[in-house]
C-alpha cells in the first residue's frame, strides 16, 4: 500500500466464506463510513467505476462487494486495504448447497437446483462444465481479473497469478481460522483506526459451528460416495494448491504478530461479552 492520508477497506466478499461476519463487524464499527456495494454492474465494470465511487463518496471507510473486479484502480489520496477470506473449498462445499437450498424463492439457477436435487446431484451439476464455477476454482477465479473463457478451468499461469494476489493481500484471513484472521485484521487496521475492535456475533451461519471440517469433509464424501468426491478434488486441485499456499502465509503473519496468543485470547473475550450482550 502507497502512503496516503485516506484509508479505504476494500472487502473482497466471497460467497460462503463468513463475508456476513466480517460485515456485521465493520458495519458495526464505522457506522455509515462502511457501505454493501451490491451494484452489481457497476462493480462489474472494474477499476474506473470502484475510482470514481471512491472519490464521489470520501466519507467510505470501507466498502464490501461480491462483485470486486481486478486489477484495483489508483485513487490519488487513498490507500486501499484489500480483506479476503479464503475458506477449504470441498469444506465449503456442504456450506454452499446449504445455502442454496434455503433460498425457497430465489430464480437462480444454484437455488433452483439446490432446492430439487440432493446433495450428490447438486455436487454433479455443478461440476457441469456449462454451469457457474461456484465449487470449482472459486478462490482462483476471484483472485483473478475477468477471464476471456469464465467458466474454463484456471491454467498454471492463471494459478501462479492468483497465488501473487492473495500472498499480496493486506488482510489474508481463513475462515477455518476465524479468530486469528480478525486479530490480524486488526493489527493492520489499528494505525487508521486506533480503537478498532472486530469482535462478532457470526451473522449468517448455514451449518453448526460444533461440527469441524474435518467432519464435515468427510460427511461430504459419505453423502456424495467415493467416485464423485475424488472428481470434485481433482477438479479442484488449483484451487486445493492456492489454498495450501494461503494457509502458509496466513499461519507466517500470525507466528510474526508480537503477542499473538495473548491478543487472540483477549479477541475471545470480546467475542464472548458481545455475544452476551455486554460488549
Amino acid at each position: 500500500m502507497s502512503d496516503a492520508s485516506r484509508l479505504v477497506i476494500v472487502h473482497n466478499h466471497l460467497f460462503k466464506n463468513a463475508g456476513s461476519t466480517i460485515d456485521w463487524a465493520l458495519a458495526r464499527e464505522l457506522g455509515t463510513a462502511f457501505v454493501q456495494h451490491w451494484d452489481d454492474d457497476g462493480m462489474r465494470r472494474g477499476a474506473s467505476y470502484l475510482g470514481d465511487y471512491l472519490r464521489e463518496h470520501p466519507s467510505v471507510a470501507a466498502l464490501s462487494t461480491h462483485h470486486l473486479t481486478l486489477p484495483l484502480p489508483e485513487v490519488l489520496g487513498v490507500r486501499l486495504a484489500v480483506l479476503t477470506m479464503f475458506r477449504h473449498p470441498i469444506e465449503r462445499v456442504t456450506s454452499v448447497y446449504a445455502f442454496e437450498r434455503k433460498q425457497s424463492t430465489s430464480r437462480n439457477p444454484g437455488p433452483m437446483k439446490a432446492r430439487e436435487a440432493t446433495l450428490g446431484e447438486y455436487v454433479e451439476w455443478r461440476l457441469e462444465p456449462l454451469v457457474g464455477p461456484t465449487i470449482r476454482n472459486f478462490h482462483v477465479i476471484k483472485c483473478l481479473p475477468p477471464r476471456a473463457l469464465p467458466l474454463e478451468a484456471p491454467d498454471s499461469s492463471e494459478l501462479a497469478r492468483a497465488l501473487d494476489f492473495a500472498r499480496a493481500v493486506d488482510m489474508l484471513g481463513v475462515v477455518e481460522r476465524f479468530d486469528e484472521s480478525m486479530v490480524l485484521f486488526e493489527d493492520v487496521l489499528r494505525p487508521h483506526f486506533p480503537r478498532i475492535d472486530l469482535s462478532y456475533v457470526a451473522q449468517n451461519v448455514s451449518q453448526s459451528a460444533a461440527v469441524s471440517g474435518a467432519q464435515r469433509v468427510l460427511g461430504l464424501r459419505e453423502a456424495i460416495g467415493d467416485s464423485l468426491f475424488e472428481r470434485l478434488e481433482a477438479v479442484n486441485a488449483p484451487d486445493l494448491e492456492l489454498y495450501a499456499a494461503v494457509v502458509a502465509e496466513f499461519e507466517r503473519r500470525f507466528e510474526a504478530l508480537p503477542q499473538g496468543a495473548d491478543r487472540l485470547a483477549e479477541f475471545r473475550e470480546r467475542c464472548a461479552r458481545r455475544r452476551s450482550g455486554e460488549g
